[in-house]
């Protein structure tokens, strides 16, 4: 699972939630584009080691409302706020949104979430125990 996973997990759920009638962008926001409309931008994701080859991918969003003033912002957040907890990606994978927050700047709402989710590097590793011999007996015998 990537980040393209992730982003057509949250249109998905953006066009379930709120219909045909809302725009969703995922790359650049056209100029002159129809309002209602949603932009999913990716922040800065982060891959942390946590042991071995287990690594934590931490994938931010800006989700963009472009709507019709405050009031209709407000409305949205609160669906937002509700719906974006957790998305179902393709392969059948929920993810939990963190860090949950929202601002209203020049009339766009900016809704954050964080998905994050556990990878596991496979890499090839030689068997520890090949070439090991041990001989032995037991005393007495």
């Amino acid at each position: 699972m990537g980040i393209d996973d992730v982003i057509d997990a949250i249109a998905i759920k953006l066009h379930n939630t709120f219909g045909d009638e809302y725009t969703i962008y995922d790359e650049a926001v056209p100029q002159n584009f129809k309002e209602p409309a949603f932009f999913i931008l990716p922040l800065e994701p982060s891959l942390t080691k946590i042991i071995g080859n287990r690594y934590l991918n931490t994938l931010p969003f800006d989700i963009h409302y472009f709507g019709s003033g405050n009031r209709d912002a407000y409305t949205i957040l609160e669906q937002l706020n509700l719906e974006m907890e957790f998305i179902t990606c393709r392969n059948g994978d929920l993810l939990h949104g963190t860090n949950i927050s929202s601002h209203i700047e020049d009339g766009v709402l900016h809704f954050f979430v964080n998905y994050n989710f556990h990878i596991l590097k496979v890499t090839e590793q030689e068997d520890s125990m090949e070439g090991i011999s041990f001989e032995g007996s037991i005393r007495g015998e």
